[in-house]
């Protein structure tokens, strides 16, 4: 298939096949924004699956029809994108605060450490759905979270979501064996 390109990643042991595809439908100005894809179930697209484009992450697919699919972008309230700031190796959540769609924050930095401004903030890889060390954004200030010890992290975003038009379905083709090994560890937790 033309449109499908395999990345052998032997970094990180993972192996990630990218789905083209093209923006049909979007919104950027509402508490959770959603893009409509132009492909779904007939070429293989699952719900959960990462959405990217050439300058960083996009979103997360939410569901799936014969021929589209809806992705809940980064401009959503609840995203929850495992990220880290290289410069300071700690990892921390991707957020948005339903404003501008060209900034976001990073929830749950310690503030005992000093964040130089335009650091990068990159995806952690962790939770199999996007591979390690995608651009976010880059870190221009941060605000102490009041009567805790973190700080509120704010990015702009590395994409303008306003004017994408083409991105790539992100297929992790070892992703039910990480969940299927984590599941093993949650079960016997209990």
């Amino acid at each position: 298939d033309r449109n499908t390109v395999i990345i052998e990643d032997t970094t990180y042991i993972q192996k990630f096949e990218y789905l083209a595809a093209d923006i049909i439908n979007s919104s950027f100005n509402r508490a959770n924004n959603y893009f409509t894809i132009n492909i779904g179930e007939l070429q293989g697209v699952k719900v959960g699956w990462g959405v990217v484009s050439d300058h960083g992450i996009v979103g997360v697919i939410h569901s799936v029809s014969k021929h589209y699919a809806l992705v809940k972008s980064v401009l959503s309230e609840r995203i929850n994108v495992d990220v880290e700031i290289p410069s300071v190796g700690l990892p921390g959540l991707l957020k948005w605060d339903g404003k501008s769609p060209k900034v976001g924050s990073v929830a749950g930095i310690s503030n005992d450490l000093d964040i130089p401004k335009w650091s990068k903030v990159v995806t952690k890889g962790g939770s199999g759905i996007f591979p390690k060390g995608l651009l976010v954004g880059k870190v221009y200030e941060m605000f102490e979270v009041e009567g805790q010890a973190f700080w509120d992290v704010r990015i702009y975003y590395s994409e303008d979501y306003r004017k994408l038009q083409k991105v790539y379905v992100v297929h992790n083709l070892l992703l039910e064996e990480q969940r299927n090994l984590e599941a093993e560890v949650n079960g016997q937790s209990r």
